[in-house]
Protein backbone atom coordinates (compact mmCIF):
# COMPACT_ATOMS: atom_id res chain seq x y z
CA UNK A 1 0.00 0.00 0.00
CA UNK A 2 2.43 2.65 0.67
CA UNK A 3 4.64 1.49 -2.52
CA UNK A 4 0.72 2.49 -4.10
CA UNK A 5 0.46 5.33 -2.59
CA UNK A 6 3.38 6.81 -2.98
CA UNK A 7 3.60 6.00 -6.68
CA UNK A 8 0.69 7.98 -6.94
CA UNK A 9 1.90 11.21 -5.26
CA UNK A 10 5.45 10.85 -7.60
CA UNK A 11 3.52 10.17 -10.62
CA UNK A 12 5.61 7.30 -11.80
CA UNK A 13 7.51 4.39 -10.77
CA UNK A 14 11.07 6.10 -11.00
CA UNK A 15 10.36 8.76 -8.64
CA UNK A 16 8.79 6.45 -6.38
CA UNK A 17 11.77 3.98 -6.20
CA UNK A 18 14.13 7.25 -5.34
CA UNK A 19 11.73 8.23 -2.41
CA UNK A 20 11.50 4.90 -1.04
CA UNK A 21 15.05 4.46 -1.49
CA UNK A 22 14.76 0.74 -3.53
CA UNK A 23 14.60 0.41 -7.42
CA UNK A 24 12.14 1.28 -9.83
CA UNK A 25 11.37 -2.92 -10.63
CA UNK A 26 10.86 -3.65 -7.45
CA UNK A 27 8.19 -1.15 -7.02
CA UNK A 28 6.51 -1.94 -10.25
CA UNK A 29 6.48 -5.50 -8.67
CA UNK A 30 4.74 -4.46 -5.45
CA UNK A 31 2.35 -2.13 -7.22
CA UNK A 32 1.29 -4.99 -9.25
CA UNK A 33 1.28 -7.72 -6.82
CA UNK A 34 -1.15 -5.55 -4.76
CA UNK A 35 -3.49 -5.01 -8.26
CA UNK A 36 -3.32 -9.01 -8.60
CA UNK A 37 -4.30 -9.53 -5.15
CA UNK A 38 -7.15 -7.29 -5.03
CA UNK A 39 -7.86 -8.17 -8.74
CA UNK A 40 -8.28 -4.55 -10.34
CA UNK A 41 -5.81 -1.90 -11.98
CA UNK A 42 -4.88 0.62 -10.20
CA UNK A 43 -2.44 2.49 -11.83
CA UNK A 44 -2.30 3.17 -15.79
CA UNK A 45 1.32 2.74 -17.14
CA UNK A 46 2.25 5.35 -19.37
CA UNK A 47 5.76 6.05 -20.97
CA UNK A 48 6.32 9.19 -18.80
CA UNK A 49 4.72 8.13 -15.55
CA UNK A 50 1.51 6.85 -13.80
CA UNK A 51 -2.10 7.86 -13.54
CA UNK A 52 -4.98 6.64 -11.28
CA UNK A 53 -7.90 4.79 -12.13
CA UNK A 54 -11.24 5.26 -10.66
CA UNK A 55 -10.91 2.10 -9.22
CA UNK A 56 -7.51 2.95 -7.97
CA UNK A 57 -9.16 6.54 -6.34
CA UNK A 58 -11.14 4.39 -4.08
CA UNK A 59 -8.51 2.31 -3.40
CA UNK A 60 -6.08 5.22 -2.78
CA UNK A 61 -8.08 7.26 0.28
CA UNK A 62 -7.91 3.85 2.33
CA UNK A 63 -4.84 3.40 1.44
CA UNK A 64 -4.15 6.41 3.38
CA UNK A 65 -6.03 5.92 6.21
CA UNK A 66 -4.40 2.33 6.75
CA UNK A 67 -1.11 3.81 6.72
CA UNK A 68 -1.93 6.23 9.03
CA UNK A 69 -3.75 4.04 11.14
CA UNK A 70 -0.64 1.50 11.11
CA UNK A 71 1.78 4.69 11.86
CA UNK A 72 -0.78 5.32 15.12
CA UNK A 73 0.04 2.26 15.84
CA UNK A 74 3.96 1.71 15.84
CA UNK A 75 3.87 5.15 17.84
CA UNK A 76 1.81 3.34 20.75
CA UNK A 77 4.23 0.31 20.51
CA UNK A 78 7.49 2.66 20.82
CA UNK A 79 5.59 4.82 23.45
CA UNK A 80 4.32 1.75 25.91
CA UNK A 81 6.94 3.31 28.80
CA UNK A 82 6.07 6.85 28.24
CA UNK A 83 3.37 8.52 30.39
CA UNK A 84 1.43 10.66 27.62
CA UNK A 85 -0.48 13.24 29.06
CA UNK A 86 -3.04 14.97 26.54
CA UNK A 87 -4.39 18.52 27.18
CA UNK A 88 -6.85 21.15 25.56
CA UNK A 89 -6.69 24.62 26.68
CA UNK A 90 -8.20 27.86 25.91
CA UNK A 91 -5.28 30.79 25.26
CA UNK A 92 -3.73 31.31 28.38
CA UNK A 93 0.15 32.37 28.86
CA UNK A 94 0.07 31.44 32.26
CA UNK A 95 -1.06 28.00 31.98
CA UNK A 96 1.65 27.25 29.57
CA UNK A 97 4.17 28.61 31.50
CA UNK A 98 3.36 26.49 34.65
CA UNK A 99 3.33 23.05 32.12
CA UNK A 100 6.52 23.80 30.94
CA UNK A 101 7.82 24.29 34.81
CA UNK A 102 5.61 21.50 35.59
CA UNK A 103 7.69 19.26 32.66
CA UNK A 104 10.95 20.39 34.34
CA UNK A 105 9.85 18.79 37.50
CA UNK A 106 8.91 15.73 36.12
CA UNK A 107 11.71 15.15 33.61
CA UNK A 108 13.33 12.40 35.93
CA UNK A 109 10.56 10.67 34.52
CA UNK A 110 9.88 9.51 30.39
CA UNK A 111 6.98 11.65 29.70
CA UNK A 112 5.52 13.42 27.48
CA UNK A 113 3.00 16.54 27.78
CA UNK A 114 0.50 16.95 24.39
CA UNK A 115 -1.00 20.33 24.61
CA UNK A 116 -3.82 22.11 22.09
CA UNK A 117 -4.97 25.08 22.71
CA UNK A 118 -8.54 26.16 21.21
CA UNK A 119 -12.32 27.25 22.38
CA UNK A 120 -14.36 25.85 24.57
CA UNK A 121 -16.58 24.18 22.55
CA UNK A 122 -14.03 22.53 21.19
CA UNK A 123 -12.39 21.32 24.08
CA UNK A 124 -15.50 19.86 25.34
CA UNK A 125 -15.67 17.77 22.23
CA UNK A 126 -12.07 16.64 22.37
CA UNK A 127 -12.09 15.34 26.06
CA UNK A 128 -15.11 13.76 25.42
CA UNK A 129 -13.90 11.93 22.34
CA UNK A 130 -11.19 11.03 24.25
CA UNK A 131 -8.92 13.17 22.24
CA UNK A 132 -7.35 14.74 25.82
CA UNK A 133 -7.29 13.96 29.35
CA UNK A 134 -7.81 17.13 30.53
CA UNK A 135 -9.48 20.35 29.11
CA UNK A 136 -8.75 23.91 31.08
CA UNK A 137 -11.46 26.90 30.50
CA UNK A 138 -12.25 30.32 31.66
CA UNK A 139 -16.04 30.59 32.22
CA UNK A 140 -17.70 33.74 33.37
CA UNK A 141 -20.49 33.42 35.86
CA UNK A 142 -23.25 34.44 33.38
CA UNK A 143 -22.11 31.17 31.39
CA UNK A 144 -22.06 28.69 34.15
CA UNK A 145 -25.41 27.25 34.18
CA UNK A 146 -25.19 26.55 30.15
CA UNK A 147 -21.41 25.43 30.37
CA UNK A 148 -22.47 22.98 33.39
CA UNK A 149 -25.25 21.48 31.49
CA UNK A 150 -23.29 20.81 28.21
CA UNK A 151 -20.71 19.37 30.53
CA UNK A 152 -23.02 17.01 32.42
CA UNK A 153 -24.70 15.71 28.92
CA UNK A 154 -21.44 14.87 27.24
CA UNK A 155 -20.29 12.63 30.52
CA UNK A 156 -17.70 15.30 31.68
CA UNK A 157 -17.29 17.30 35.06
CA UNK A 158 -16.01 20.55 35.93
CA UNK A 159 -13.51 21.33 38.64
CA UNK A 160 -12.57 24.88 39.59
CA UNK A 161 -9.03 25.59 40.38
CA UNK A 162 -9.62 29.36 41.14
CA UNK A 163 -11.66 32.55 40.51
CA UNK A 164 -9.82 35.50 38.29
CA UNK A 165 -10.59 39.17 37.50
CA UNK A 166 -11.72 40.29 34.03
CA UNK A 167 -9.01 42.56 32.30
CA UNK A 168 -9.53 44.85 29.34
CA UNK A 169 -6.61 44.86 27.34
CA UNK A 170 -5.45 48.33 25.37
CA UNK A 171 -2.77 49.17 23.30
CA UNK A 172 -1.10 52.67 23.65
CA UNK A 173 -3.69 53.91 20.78
CA UNK A 174 -6.81 53.24 22.53
CA UNK A 175 -8.99 56.27 24.60
CA UNK A 176 -8.81 54.14 27.41
CA UNK A 177 -5.04 53.90 27.57
CA UNK A 178 -4.31 56.43 30.10
CA UNK A 179 -7.31 54.85 32.94
CA UNK A 180 -6.26 53.00 35.65
CA UNK A 181 -9.72 50.58 35.94
CA UNK A 182 -12.75 51.14 33.79
CA UNK A 183 -16.31 50.40 34.15
CA UNK A 184 -18.35 48.54 31.84
CA UNK A 185 -20.24 51.55 30.60
CA UNK A 186 -16.60 52.65 28.84
CA UNK A 187 -17.11 49.79 26.70
CA UNK A 188 -19.60 50.45 25.19
CA UNK A 189 -18.57 52.42 22.41
CA UNK A 190 -15.07 50.88 22.27
CA UNK A 191 -13.94 48.25 19.67
CA UNK A 192 -13.47 44.70 20.45
CA UNK A 193 -11.10 41.84 19.47
CA UNK A 194 -12.01 38.41 20.78
CA UNK A 195 -10.75 35.01 20.47
CA UNK A 196 -13.05 33.24 18.37
CA UNK A 197 -15.54 31.99 21.13
CA UNK A 198 -19.36 31.34 20.41
CA UNK A 199 -21.31 30.92 23.59
CA UNK A 200 -18.57 31.52 26.16
CA UNK A 201 -16.70 34.43 24.62
CA UNK A 202 -16.06 36.22 28.17
CA UNK A 203 -17.34 39.30 26.50
CA UNK A 204 -20.53 37.97 26.77
CA UNK A 205 -20.04 38.40 30.84
CA UNK A 206 -20.56 42.29 30.78
CA UNK A 207 -23.63 43.82 31.13
CA UNK A 208 -27.44 42.81 32.47
CA UNK A 209 -29.30 40.65 30.80
CA UNK A 210 -31.97 43.50 30.48
CA UNK A 211 -29.35 45.97 29.36
CA UNK A 212 -27.50 42.98 26.86
CA UNK A 213 -28.51 46.06 23.89
CA UNK A 214 -26.14 48.11 25.40
CA UNK A 215 -23.19 45.47 24.28
CA UNK A 216 -24.54 43.89 21.29
CA UNK A 217 -25.89 47.14 19.49
CA UNK A 218 -24.36 49.29 16.74
CA UNK A 219 -21.97 51.36 18.63
CA UNK A 220 -19.72 48.22 19.33
CA UNK A 221 -17.32 46.67 16.72
CA UNK A 222 -15.78 43.49 17.43
CA UNK A 223 -13.53 41.35 15.38
CA UNK A 224 -13.25 37.82 16.33
CA UNK A 225 -9.85 35.91 15.49
CA UNK A 226 -8.14 32.55 16.46
CA UNK A 227 -5.00 33.52 16.03
CA UNK A 228 -3.38 34.81 19.10
CA UNK A 229 -0.37 37.33 16.87
CA UNK A 230 -2.83 38.63 14.92
CA UNK A 231 -5.18 39.44 18.62
CA UNK A 232 -1.67 40.84 20.14
CA UNK A 233 -0.84 42.99 16.72
CA UNK A 234 -3.95 44.66 16.33
CA UNK A 235 -4.17 45.48 20.45
CA UNK A 236 -0.47 46.97 20.15
CA UNK A 237 -0.79 48.42 16.80
CA UNK A 238 -4.69 50.02 16.74
CA UNK A 239 -7.52 51.46 18.93
CA UNK A 240 -8.89 47.82 19.21
CA UNK A 241 -8.76 46.56 22.65
CA UNK A 242 -9.54 43.39 23.84
CA UNK A 243 -11.74 41.67 26.94
CA UNK A 244 -9.94 38.53 28.60
CA UNK A 245 -9.01 37.19 32.25
CA UNK A 246 -5.82 37.78 34.40
CA UNK A 247 -4.44 34.24 32.86
CA UNK A 248 -3.37 35.80 29.90
CA UNK A 249 -1.81 39.27 31.29
CA UNK A 250 1.87 38.02 31.11
CA UNK A 251 1.86 37.80 27.33
CA UNK A 252 1.03 41.21 26.26
CA UNK A 253 3.27 42.71 28.69
CA UNK A 254 6.32 42.66 26.29
CA UNK A 255 3.76 43.71 24.07
CA UNK A 256 3.30 47.28 25.63
CA UNK A 257 -0.11 46.06 26.23
CA UNK A 258 -1.48 47.45 29.14
CA UNK A 259 -4.07 45.14 31.42
CA UNK A 260 -6.90 47.45 32.69
CA UNK A 261 -9.12 46.13 35.60
CA UNK A 262 -12.72 46.23 35.11
CA UNK A 263 -14.84 47.30 37.69
CA UNK A 264 -17.19 45.09 39.31
CA UNK A 265 -15.61 42.19 37.41
CA UNK A 266 -13.28 41.07 40.21
CA UNK A 267 -13.07 37.08 40.62
CA UNK A 268 -15.53 36.98 38.20
CA UNK A 269 -14.20 33.88 35.54
CA UNK A 270 -13.98 30.61 37.36
CA UNK A 271 -10.93 28.59 35.92
CA UNK A 272 -10.50 25.00 35.75
CA UNK A 273 -10.46 21.63 34.61
CA UNK A 274 -12.93 19.26 32.55
CA UNK A 275 -12.49 15.51 32.54
CA UNK A 276 -14.69 12.55 31.95
CA UNK A 277 -16.60 12.02 34.66
CA UNK A 278 -16.41 8.00 35.31
CA UNK A 279 -12.73 7.60 34.05
CA UNK A 280 -9.89 7.94 36.58
CA UNK A 281 -7.10 10.26 35.87
CA UNK A 282 -3.25 8.92 35.48
CA UNK A 283 -1.10 9.10 38.12
CA UNK A 284 0.44 11.87 35.75
CA UNK A 285 -2.58 13.54 35.00
CA UNK A 286 -3.02 13.51 38.98
CA UNK A 287 0.12 15.12 39.29
CA UNK A 288 -0.15 18.07 37.29
CA UNK A 289 -3.79 18.49 38.78
CA UNK A 290 -1.96 18.71 42.36
CA UNK A 291 0.94 20.96 41.17
CA UNK A 292 -2.20 23.77 40.01
CA UNK A 293 -3.35 23.74 43.45
CA UNK A 294 -0.47 23.81 45.32
CA UNK A 295 0.34 27.31 43.15
CA UNK A 296 0.30 30.54 44.80
CA UNK A 297 -1.65 31.68 41.52
CA UNK A 298 -4.13 29.33 41.65
CA UNK A 299 -5.48 29.60 45.65
CA UNK A 300 -8.20 31.94 45.93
Amino acid sequence: MQYFVVSVDMGSFHSAAEALITTQPNVSKIVKSLEEELNMTLLNRTRTGVTITPQGESIYMYAIEVLKNINIINEFKKGQNVDILSISSVPSNTLSFYLSQFYNKESRKDIRLDFFETNVQNIMRRVHARKSDLGFVYISKRSMSAFKQQVKTKGLEYHELTKAPLYLFVGINNPLYKKEAVDETDLKDIKLVQYQEKQFSLYNHLGHIKEDIIYNGDSVSISYTNSDSFLTQLIKNTEYGSIGSSFVKNQYQEHGIKAIPILSCDKSISFGYIKRKKDILSDLGKSLITYLEDLDEFKN
